[in-house]
């Protein structure tokens, strides 16, 4: 293994550990033409798979890198999100003057945006978060923005709050405003691909009914406790989570939970549309996200089963009531 995150000679300042693995992500892109896996990526940056394919897709999402349709494989893309050549930044033959210091080519890289986007999102002591998600998943972000042509996310929960780790889209798609890929548990009431995980995961819902001053992003969103746990218990009905322009005026999203083999929730995968588009397209795009998140169950459950992976449910993960589908753990 190539230690990468450390080639450049140390500063005396201090660093930041997910910033220097981003920059070796592309370097390593860099240096291979036709791609790369994340398991090959997760050898060389000395990273699980997992891991190194959230930064993967992180890169695909901020336009970076692409993911090479259903081959698994990933590469860079031809010209960066400014919109310049590469250059010399990937360690390749240097096309930039002499003169200029390391320093300003690393600014290329948003060290604050890297810091959130980037940082581990597997805590094994957290019951919630603790599946290794299947790239099958990934593929299934892909088939729902392939469906609807609108923005698709891969969400999970990361101790304290939903961190999306995959997305889909297109350039010139509007983007919901303000949404971030860690999502706190301040707006996790106002966004469908929060509310998917919070009706069908007792501890999530409770933290969210635990809340007392919710914001009102939009004139729809629900802040008080029990309007909350009726839209919850709404959710876990219909097997599908809705936002009505209750984040971002003008954003309506669709998302379903994901449920792992044992039967716990393991993510959720959600679509976001123009509101005007969902007024007349919502019965469509909500049936995509059903069936988009069924076929990925199904999918992972198959094979779970073939390799004898599946693990029973835990009794004591059921929610406060025990009530509500399989999927409540």
């Amino acid at each position: 293994m190539t230690d990468r995150t450390g080639s450049r000679a140390a500063g005396s300042g201090r660093s930041l550990k997910t910033a220097a693995e981003a920059l070796a992500a592309l370097r390593f892109l860099g240096a291979a033409p036709t791609g790369v896996t994340a398991e090959e990526l997760g050898v060389e940056i000395g990273k699980s798979a997992a891991t190194a394919r959230y930064l993967l897709n992180t890169l695909c999402q901020e336009g970076y890198a692409l993911r090479e349709g259903h081959a698994g494989t990933y590469r860079l893309c031809d010209a960066p999100p400014w919109g310049d050549a590469w250059g010399g930044l990937l360690g390749g033959p240097a096309t930039a003057p002499d003169d200029v210091p390391d320093d300003d080519v690393a600014q290329i890289v948003d060290l604050d945006e890297a810091r959130d986007a980037l940082r581990p999102m597997h805590r094994e002591d957290d019951p919630v978060s603790r599946y290794e998600l299947p790239e099958s998943l990934a593929d299934a972000v892909t088939e729902l923005y392939w469906r609807t042509r609108q923005r698709s996310y891969l969400a999970r929960w990361d101790g304290d709050a939903t961190v999306i780790v995959d997305a889909r889209g297109h350039q010139g798609l509007a983007r919901i405003p303000d949404l971030r890929e860690r999502i706190p548990v301040a707006q996790a009431h106002a966004l469908a691909v929060t509310k998917a995980l919070a009706a069908t995961t007792a501890e999530i819902e409770q933290l969210l009914l635990a809340q007392t001053d919710r914001t009102a992003f939009t004139a729809t969103t629900i802040t008080t406790s029990p309007g909350l746990a009726r839209e919850l218990a709404r959710v876990r009905r219909d097997g599908v989570a809705i936002d009505r322009e209750e984040f971002a005026e003008g954003f309506c999203c669709v998302g379903a939970p994901i449920v792992a083999p044992d039967g716990r929730v393991a993510a959720s995968i959600a679509v976001s549309s123009p509101a005007r588009r969902f007024a007349q397209d919502s019965a469509a795009l909500t049936d995509a996200v059903r069936d988009v998140a069924a076929t990925a169950m199904r999918e992972w459950r198959a094979r779970a089963l073939a390799t004898g992976t599946v693990d029973r449910p835990r009794p004591d993960q059921h929610g406060p009531t025990g009530s509500g589908p399989p999927g409540r753990r």
